[in-house]
């Protein structure tokens, strides 16, 4: 297995990571939800195991490249979740100035973020590595 299809493979992980946290933010007044947000967790936690399992290098690409489009992937992530975390608080803020009315987020919301914020530093970093080495994985 490649390094690039590890992180693809990880990306998928992480998105269902992101859909268990955002049904139990979405529906969280229920123990069928619960249930299914625990099975979902469960099948991301066997895919993260398996893929450890399956990618047990602990060192898979070293090159200076790679190296930089991960920095970029992830601080490309960090800036988009600061952005979306401002405008959804902005967004907040002015509703309950024109409503005035208590805005509060459920606490599923931060988790759920952070769990879309790691699938997109992967995507992204797929995407640079894409347009870097025209596609080619020669790990």
């Amino acid at each position: 297995m490649t390094f690039n299809r590890y992180v693809a493979i990880r990306m998928v992980i992480e998105l269902i990571g992101a859909v268990s946290c955002a049904f139990q933010l979405l529906r969280d007044d229920s123990v069928a939800a619960l249930a299914m947000s625990g099975a979902i967790a469960l099948v991301w936690i066997a895919g993260e195991v398996w893929v450890t399992l399956i990618f047990n290098r602990t060192n898979p690409r070293t090159d200076e490249l790679s190296d930089q489009h991960q920095h970029a992937a992830f601080r490309f992530a960090f800036l988009t979740l600061v952005a979306v975390m401002s405008a959804v608080g902005f967004a907040a803020v002015l509703v309950s100035l024109y409503t005035r009315t208590y805005v509060q987020f459920r606490p599923m919301f931060l988790p759920t973020m952070a769990m879309l914020a790691l699938a997109v530093a992967d995507a992204r970093y797929l995407w640079l590595e894409r347009g870097g080495a025209g596609g080619d994985d020669e790990d």
